[in-house]
């Protein structure tokens, strides 16, 4: 009789363990909206720097081309143009990281089952931070490849092999890729404002369900 007694209390306690379970999880979900917003920011910032930086690649050779005329700093990978591919490697990898922080806060919003919010609403932007992330993974691809080839046709130019067409062609391709890149902008700013618009509408559905629970 006294196991049958705990077996029938066990059973009974589990509708009262289900029911204490937070499903709605609004403090987490309403954490991942802010941080999402917090990482959208961040991103736009680091495209910032990306574009200042990529604006400073022209004094960088300028002055490489001026003050070194045989071009070794170039061969040896010395110049100051070197220096400045090597700070847009790391901008781009910060722009991975990025791309991780949203996909950790995405798992929140995915793993929601609750009742209180929109489904909608919360599908919207995981799809929109889906979205974005991957016109950032095609604008990262496009950038590392331009990087490298930057990286190849500097050093190449130090060659004594080199003729004034591999100076002016090479100039040519770099331009026609930053002109690729600068294409790939409208995809990517859109997608931000979609972001924008969807948590906007999240998080004001996210506040009034908690005024409601105060």
């Amino acid at each position: 009789m006294i196991i049958r007694k705990w077996a029938l209390v066990s059973l009974s306690a589990v509708p009262l363990l289900l029911a204490g379970c937070d499903s709605e999880n609004l403090d987490d979900v309403q954490d991942a909206t802010i941080e999402i917003d917090r990482i959208k920011g961040e991103t736009v910032e680091t495209f910032n720097q990306l574009v200042m930086s990529e604006a400073d690649l022209q004094s960088h050779f300028d002055e490489t081309m001026e003050t070194d005329d045989d071009l070794a700093t170039l061969g040896d990978e010395s110049s100051s143009v070197f220096e400045n591919i090597a700070s847009r490697e790391e901008i781009v990898i910060e722009l991975e990281n990025k791309q991780s922080e949203f996909e950790e806060h995405q798992e929140t919003l995915t793993s929601y089952d609750g009742e209180l919010l929109d489904h909608e609403e919360v599908n919207a932007v995981n799809d929109s931070v889906s979205d974005f992330n991957t016109h950032l993974s095609s604008y990262i691809d496009n950038y590392k490849t331009s990087l490298d080839n930057q990286r190849d046709y500097f050093t190449g130019l130090a060659d004594e092999n080199a003729t004034y067409d591999d100076f002016v062609e090479g100039i040519d391709q770099i331009n026609d890729e930053r002109v690729t890149l600068l294409q790939m902008f409208p995809e990517i700013d859109g997608a931000l404002i979609a972001i924008n618009g969807q948590l906007s509408t999240l998080q004001s559905s996210i506040d009034a369900q908690l005024s409601e629970e105060e």
